[in-house]
């Protein structure tokens, strides 16, 4: 994968500070060849010089294969075979001038690319400079000694030390300033200073290119210039003055008569300006600026040293560049990436990692000064509704809607988060009493239950609302806990209201974690049983079937009754192990009785699938595995499913339903008309029973719209040519009007409680018609 520009752009700002720290020719060298090598991955690399290699790195004894290295400079070979790794590609790189030989790189793998070969010239022509300079102070050294014999030039030699120490002092401090991270601007000011300095010219500007209008340049940084000129030269066109002509060639460029140039800058010219160099400035290999040196004297003259010298002070501004654009697209990227570790992609609102730091952080402050703290924990009502029939990409749009509704209803030190899916928390600092809790809670259900428009149409969406007010102790996890708990309150009596925590849900919170625990060890020991209770034909008086209800024989509890923990094991999922265990021991049950009592080859088994079931993608391999296993018709496995179950996801239902059915078995509707009651799904669900709700039959005989909704259950289904299976029967009054209304099979206390298989067994025996 090719480097990018801010990570070469670190590399060489790393190469250049480490390649110059080293002492001397050779050890710069040496370092500059094992930092290259390790730049690129290379597995070897060596610099040779005269046909010799100077330095090498990655050679097993330092056995470098000279003849090899020459056919691969002379471009004979493509490959360097290196012991112990193989075939490498390889890469030549020619240093300048060819003053201190060609490097030579080879890698297993991919082979090298532009990029890499575009850092390993930098860092090339970064190690020239340093050895130049290094050199610089080897002869400076000599000269020294030499000015000890020689003392009619020890003035003339001492001032010319001076002159190249100051040099190296200014570029030392500048890659000392680069690779210390200083401000871009202060580096840039170091920049025209010590070119000022060591140029001895009278102005120095460094002009880049406008980031926001190419067409410009902004001046920088300058050096020499009269106020009236540098506010005029702040912007001027790229192509104007030598700088425009530096930009435009990419190399350095010089004017010994400046007023005649192309493009002459006016106020330079008024200023007296009459010799100017410039050298070309890059940011990631492409040029983006320029830095002018000018003189006011006539007889100005730039010699081949002093060019050097302004395009060494140039790339260190391009060193300059590169370095604080990589720490600025480091420094963006981490704001970024802490930004979404904390922020909801979606609604752009606080996640769970920042509220429950922001919740920490207002509960130490509110132990330091009075002021109560709240938490409301909001969760929209029926949302999956809108999900499934209006499409996933409607319901983000509702929530970004919602999310908006919930920052206009707040205060505005209050914070609002989303944890998840269709949840979201306030958490509000300072607030009075409990009464202002309750009044701002209430603002914020009316602004979400506020008519949405979806597609010409006005939707109502309401929340559910948990509050819960923090204690001294209070730790954010729990608060955050609590005021789920109460909004699970608000959802068990009915939604669309507040619910306030208090000691009583903890309790209750407290008991439903001991049943989820009980729960667990029950199902990993097996202590779960089924009693059944019989289905009475009306036409018959027979028992035409047994339905398996699930019973708990807790060795603390005594008998649980499935409405304590059905809901619990619905929610943390073992329902679905449990499930699979009821409709396995329910299917094994019946073909024992098959073969104890003869007279039972057409009774039937009917289980409950809960919702959970219904939906895990291998319920229908899992039916038909228990049939099988037990050695049970499938025609004799009625297998109950409610109306919310059917609502949901209506054609995968369709789907599994057809699955179902096509095994063989039975489908039944159960509790029919406390869900959805949509008449629309009964045509095109395959299912055969209806089962009516015992609390329509409660009020046979005494209610008239309880037997109005019976007879038109009933009609309905005949309509339909589907069973009517009424639950609940307990009297006689209800057995007779159901026996006028045309019901085909009832169940209830008035003929048995569900009760254990044995004694289910004795009612078997003769299959004799029961009372009625």
């Amino acid at each position: 994968m090719a480097p990018s520009g801010n990570w070469s752009a670190q590399q060489l700002a790393e190469f250049l500070a480490a390649v110059s720290a080293l002492p001397n020719e050779a050890a710069a060298i040496a370092g500059a060849v094992e930092r290259a090598a390790e730049a690129v991955e290379a597995e070897v690399a060596a610099l040779l010089r005269d046909g010799e290699p100077v330095a090498a790195v990655g050679f097993p004894h330092d056995r470098v294969p000279v003849a090899e290295l020459h056919e691969v400079v002379a471009g004979r070979r493509r490959q360097l075979d290196v012991p112990g790794v193989g075939p490498c590609s390889v890469l030549v790189i020619p240093m300048e001038g060819g003053v201190l030989g060609t490097l030579v790189l080879a890698r297993s793998g991919d082979a090298f690319e532009r990029e890499e070969a575009s850092l390993l010239r930098g860092m090339v022509r970064v190690l020239g400079l340093t050895v130049e300079t290094l050199r610089v102070v080897d002869r400076e050294r000599a000269l020294r000694q030499e000015s000890e014999t020689q003392a009619e030039e020890n003035a003339r030699l001492l001032a010319s030390l001076q002159e190249r120490q100051n040099l190296l002092e200014r570029l030392f401090k500048i890659q000392r300033s680069i690779s210390h991270r200083a401000p871009i601007e202060g580096v840039l000011d170091a920049i025209t200073e010590g070119a000022a300095e060591l140029l001895g010219d009278e102005v120095v500007g460094l002009r880049l290119i406008d980031e926001d209008d190419p067409a410009w340049t902004i001046l920088v940084s300058s050096v020499g210039m009269s106020d009236n000129a540098a506010v005029r030269l702040r912007r001027t066109p790229v192509a104007e003055g030598i700088a425009g002509v530096a930009i435009a060639e990419g190399r350095v460029t010089i004017s010994h008569d400046y007023a005649n140039l192309p493009g002459a800058l006016s106020p330079l010219v008024d200023d007296g300006l009459k010799s100017a160099m410039a050298a070309p400035v890059h940011r990631n290999g492409t040029v983006v600026g320029s830095l002018v040196v000018g003189s006011n004297l006539s007889d100005r003259h730039y010699s081949a040293a002093e060019r050097e010298l302004l395009l060494a002070f140039a790339e260190h501004a391009s060193l300059a560049l590169n370095d604080a654009g990589a720490v600025e697209a480091m420094r963006r990227a981490f704001g970024e990436a802490v930004h979404q570790a904390t922020h909801d992609a979606l609604t752009g609102l606080p996640n769970r990692t920042l509220v429950i730091d922001r919740l920490t952080h207002a509960l130490a402050r509110a132990r330091r000064r009075p002021g109560a703290l709240a938490v409301l924990f909001v969760d929209l009502d029926r949302f999956k509704v809108v999900n499934d029939s209006l499409g996933h990409s409607v319901g983000d749009e509702v929530l970004m809607q919602i999310a908006q509704r919930l920052l206009a209803a707040v205060r505005p030190g209050d914070t609002v988060a989303r944890l998840a899916g269709d949840e979201f928390v306030v958490v509000c600092e300072d607030v009075a009493n409990e009464s202002d809790v309750l009044l701002l809670a209430d603002r914020v259900a009316q602004a979400v239950a506020a008519p949405i428009p979806l597609y010409g149409r006005d939707a109502i969406i309401t929340a559910s609302i948990g509050i819960a007010l923090a204690a001294p102790d209070t730790r954010a996890e729990d608060l955050l806990r609590d005021a789920d708990v109460a909004m699970y309150r608000a959802k068990e009596r009915g939604r669309a209201r507040l619910e306030l925590f208090d000691e009583a849900m903890r309790t209750r919170m407290l008991e439903r974690l001991e049943i989820e625990h009980a729960l667990r060890r029950a199902l990993a020991h097996h202590e779960f049983v089924l009693h059944y209770q019989p289905t009475v034909s009306l036409r018959t008086g027979r028992i035409i079937s047994v339905e398996a209800l699930l019973r708990w024989p807790d060795p603390d509890r005594g008998l649980v009754m499935p409405d304590e923990f059905i809901p619990i094991a619905e929610e943390n999922g073992l329902i679905v192990p449990l499930g699979r265990w009821a409709l396995e021991e329910a299917c094994r049950q019946l073909a024992a009785w098959r073969s104890e009592y003869p007279d039972c080859a057409d009774l039937q088994v009917s289980v409950n699938l809960s919702a959970r079931q219904f939906a895990a993608p291998d319920l229908v391999p899992s039916v038909a595995a228990a049939l099988r296993d037990a050695g049970l018709p499938p025609s004799r496995l009625w297998l109950e499913i409610t109306e919310s179950v059917l609502m949901d996801e209506a054609e995968a239902t369709i789907e599994t339903l057809q699955a179902l059915r096509g095994l063989g078995v039975h489908l039944s509707i159960d509790d029919f008309g406390t869900g959805y009651s949509s008449l629309s799904y009964l045509k095109r669900f395959p299912v055969d029973v209806l089962k009516i709700d015992r609390s329509f039959v409660d009020g046979l005989g005494a209610d008239a719209e309880d037997e109005a909704i019976v007879t038109a259950v009933v009609r309905l289904a005949h309509a339909l040519d589907l069973q009517v299976v009424a639950e609940g029967v307990e009297t006689g009054a209800q057995l007779a009007e159901l026996r006028r209304l045309g019901c085909n099979a009832v169940q209830g206390y008035y003929f048995a409680h569900p009760q254990p298989a044995s004694e289910m067994g004795e009612m078997l025996t003769a299959m004799a018609p029961v009372a009625s």
